[in-house]
């Protein structure tokens, strides 16, 4: 293993604090839709959470994006946005070697069917390299009809990315990568592709990795001193309820049950199975079949 560069800029704690605590924020200040099963206190605190969790590979995005320009090695272009140009869709369908596209560099200003926005374009002119990047939170498998068109999009944007560059000013790149940037490792895309957690410091030469965990553990931080606030509303919400249901309940003069109800739910659950027992002899003329 090579070693990694030390000599960086680390992104502050406290700039890592007040992203993950703006997100937490922005999240709690976000209109959610009520499901009218489980009520407006609980839909709230669900719909937070989840979130939060959602804009964590957001956050992921921007604090690896702060981390590589903090290096002092890498300028880093965020949300880029690259022609997928024809010619590339055609050297991709005719299923050219990997070593053949890498040979291979398109003009950024040909025909071309689409944009694609990509989370994070890294270049380092000094040895004439840039990369292009998504960044997935990669906690789950990432659903085939939607990580195939991704995977294809990184190869044909690799294939015009020294041309989109040499538009803005970046003269002298001559080699290019593309990969997806998996924290957590398990979106599913491709070995070929696929760059970990535990490989980031390794493939940029300067380090990234800690910058992710921080920001995560600051995130998780944030989101964790908000769950009284979430749910306590939620919790008088039951009470409340729960009191309007034995006012009802006394008012008609019925007695509750002696055991509580999740008493007895957990009772019915933990019974064994039981299957339809014995049939009485049917009755002439009666017979089973199918409606």
């Amino acid at each position: 293993m090579q070693e990694v560069e030390s000599q960086v800029q680390s992104v502050s704690e406290a700039a890592l604090a007040r992203s993950a605590q703006t997100l937490v924020a922005n999240a709690i200040g976000s209109a959610f839709n009520e499901d009218p099963v489980i009520g407006p206190d609980l839909s709230r605190a669900i719909s937070v959470v989840g979130s939060v969790v959602k804009r964590h590979g957001l956050l992921l995005q921007s604090t690896a994006a702060h981390a590589l320009a903090a290096s002092g090695r890498f300028e880093v272009l965020v949300d880029a946005e690259i022609p997928i140009v024809d010619a590339a869709n055609e050297l991709l369908l005719a299923r050219n070697s990997i070593d053949d596209l890498a040979r291979i560099s398109i003009r950024a200003d040909a025909a071309a069917e689409r944009i694609v926005t990509m989370d994070l374009a890294v270049i380092d002119e000094e040895v004439g390299w840039a990369g292009i990047y998504e960044m997935k939170r990669g906690n789950g498998l990432v659903d085939g009809r939607t990580r195939r068109p991704i995977e294809h999009d990184l190869k044909a944007a690799r294939l015009v990315l020294p041309s989109y560059l040499a538009k803005r000013g970046y003269k002298n790149i001559t080699r290019v990568t593309a990969g997806v940037i998996d924290y957590y490792g398990s979106a599913g895309f491709h070995k070929d592709l696929k760059i970990s957690r535990d490989d980031l410091d390794e493939h940029f030469q300067v380090p990234v990795r800690d910058s992710l965990d921080r920001v995560t553990s600051c995130l998780r931080a944030a989101l964790l001193s908000e769950i009284p606030n979430l749910f306590s509303t939620v919790i008088k919400a039951i009470n409340r309820e729960n009191g309007r249901k034995d006012v009802a309940t006394s008012a008609v003069g019925l007695v509750p049950d002696t055991a509580p109800p999740e008493d007895a739910m957990a009772r019915f659950i933990s019974n064994r199975p039981t299957g339809p027992g014995p049939r009485k002899p049917a009755a002439a003329g009666q017979m089973g079949g199918v409606a």
